[in-house]
């Protein structure tokens, strides 16, 4: 009986799913300003032992017509703002950067600059549209700056109207390690990247007022992300097997209670 009780609390220590995985969703700031595709969502994030981290966005109440950035601070160095990105090349690029190069009206020479929270400086973004979905490493500078790091299996593409997203890397991706329990931080944005008109809603802060790329022509104020979310990948294996000594400890302890 003692060994059966022993082994099976250490088997559950060691095998439950609760750390074969680690899963946490985020929602969105609630706000509508472009219908709520991204301000009423919710994104899930999961942390799988080989390194994979998948995300599973829920759409919010409008459509998804626009971009999705997400910028991640997950190493040392990064960029505290937007501001020095212009890489125009294609329009996933532009919604990074934030600035477009239409040559008439309310699109000539457009920016829309995101400044980051006190201590969030950006290393990566991951950035869909209904076309394509993938990782860039962020520089400064024009076009084809910033760095392509991989296509993410973003799915379904061609559709504005489904009900959740998916996308997947490994951490490797943004410079973490697998099974390391290190974290990242994020926050995500939504905007046309065809004028860099920025919308209210967001990912990890939240935006008061109207929309930031609204004040009349060529008018794209800073938008101030004033918090963020952080995510902690799944930790080291040796991690487990502290918690299953525990709880073998914690077992041979109750048995001998229950014998005297």
């Amino acid at each position: 009986m003692k060994k059966l009780l022993l082994a099976a609390v250490a088997s559950m220590a060691l095998s439950s799913g609760a750390f074969a995985q680690v899963t946490n969703t985020f929602n969105g700031n609630g706000n509508t300003g472009f219908g709520g595709a991204v301000g009423t969502s919710s994104l899930q994030v999961v942390s799988l032992a080989d390194g994979t981290l998948n995300f599973t966005w829920t759409r919010g109440t409008g459509d998804f017509n626009d971009a999705l950035v997400l910028y991640i601070d997950s190493t040392s160095g990064g960029f505290a703002d937007t501001l020095s990105f212009n890489d125009q090349a294609d329009p996933l690029r532009q919604a990074i950067s934030g600035a477009s190069g239409g040559t008439t009206g309310i699109d000539a020479n457009t920016r829309s600059t995101v400044t980051f929270n006190t201590g969030f400086t950006a290393n990566y973004a991951f950035a869909a549209n209904t076309g394509f979905g993938g990782l860039w490493t962020l520089a400064s500078g024009g076009n084809n700056s910033l760095i392509f790091n991989a296509a993410t299996g973003f799915a379904p593409t061609g559709s504005a109207t489904a009900a959740t997203y998916s996308w997947s890397f490994n951490a490797s991706s943004i410079g973490l390690t697998a099974n390391s329990g290190e974290s990242f931080k994020f926050v995500g944005t939504y905007l046309n990247s065809g004028n860099s008109f920025r919308a209210n809603e967001a990912l990890g802060f939240n935006i008061a007022g109207g929309n930031p790329g609204a004040g009349g022509i060529g008018s794209y104020p800073n938008t101030i992300a004033s918090s963020e979310f952080t995510f902690q990948t799944i930790p080291e294996p040796s991690t487990y097997a502290l918690l299953g000594l525990a709880a073998t400890g914690l077992g041979a302890h109750v048995l001998r209670r229950r014998r005297r």
